[in-house]
């Protein structure tokens, strides 16, 4: 009779080769085939480059950044996050701007977690187009680090792309100045209560405070794209006298980075600041003295009569 050998059971050996495949090859095969139905190779940055998404939402809502969509649960994850905001009325010649989600009064973390019921369509942003060009820019003003490794690398801006947006914001400067002045002027061809000699004197006064928020407009400016105060200085010094001889009219609007929409933002508040104060010295009456009363002259006493003898 033989000796049973455990070792060499047919059945002990079925299983360990079962066991081995399962371990090394149907689970490995099966997370694949799960990960590969979520997620687009073209977002790995051995695939493609960076995928920046869209989500619109049901209400017309527009949101922008990374996209974590795992198929598997009834959100969405969206980091790296800006949205539109408004700027109807502004001088950048688009009625929206773009904000850098994280700016709030509550300061929302980076993630932005999305019901799915709440989305219209998910889209992929082209690379080239305004929207991606801004935020590229805004992380160069950021300063980050697009990284070595990661499943789906950030995109920074070349330094041609931000000089081009500092251009159009410069012009942005430029075109609120030409408006605030052209208001002023306006205000002095109607029939004023102050006199020609006053309305020239306020307006003057004005003119010469909007120069001055040009100008400190530059030196922001320059400071946010990374230069030194005094390279800052020197910069504005040289390129205020430029804007004031063009009206750049006709210039093609320009979607700028979030911190650079938000100096020329700034920027017309103060105009409006400068503008409303003189439109006010201009317009509003001058309190005339009441005249004094004469004081009235006491009657003379009449006179004695002098006794007859």
């Amino acid at each position: 009779m033989s000796r049973y050998d455990a070792e060499r059971d047919p059945v002990r050996v079925a299983g360990h080769w079962l066991r081995w495949g399962l371990r090394w090859v149907a689970a490995p095969a099966l997370i694949g085939t799960i990960v590969s139905a979520n997620v687009d190779l073209r977002s790995l940055p051995i695939f493609g480059p960076e995928r920046e998404t869209a989500v619109l939402f049901l209400d017309g809502q527009a949101y922008f950044g990374h996209l974590d969509d795992s198929g598997e649960s009834g959100t969405l994850v969206l980091r790296d996050v800006y949205y539109f905001k408004s700027s109807d009325g502004g001088t950048t010649g688009l009625a929206v701007g773009l904000v850098r989600r994280g700016s709030e009064a509550h300061e929302p973390a980076d993630g932005m977690r999305i019901n799915r019921d709440r989305v219209f369509a998910i889209e992929r942003v082209g690379l080239a187009s305004a929207v991606a060009q801004a935020i590229q820019v805004e992380r160069v003003l950021l300063h980050s680090n697009p990284g070595n490794v990661s499943l789906n690398r950030t995109t920074v801006a070349g330094a041609a792309a931000l000089a081009a947006q500092r251009v159009a914001a410069e012009h942005d400067v430029a075109r609120g100045w030409t408006a605030a002045v052209d208001q002023l002027r306006k205000l002095n061809d109607l029939v004023l209560p102050v006199s020609k000699t006053e309305a020239l004197a306020i307006t003057d006064k004005a003119i010469a405070d909007l120069r001055t928020v040009r100008r400190n407009a530059l030196v922001e400016l320059a400071k946010g794209v990374g230069m030194s105060d005094v390279d800052a200085d020197a910069y504005a010094r040289a390129t205020d006298p430029l804007l004031e001889s063009q009206s750049f009219a006709n210039d093609t609007a320009v979607l700028l980075a979030p911190d650079l929409d938000g100096v020329v933002t700034r920027t017309m508040q103060h105009y409006a600041q400068v503008g409303d104060a003189a439109a006010k010295l201009l317009t509003q009456p001058r309190a005339t003295p009441s005249p004094s009363a004469t004081p009235s002259r006491a009657p003379s006493p009449a006179p004695t009569p002098t006794p007859r003898p």
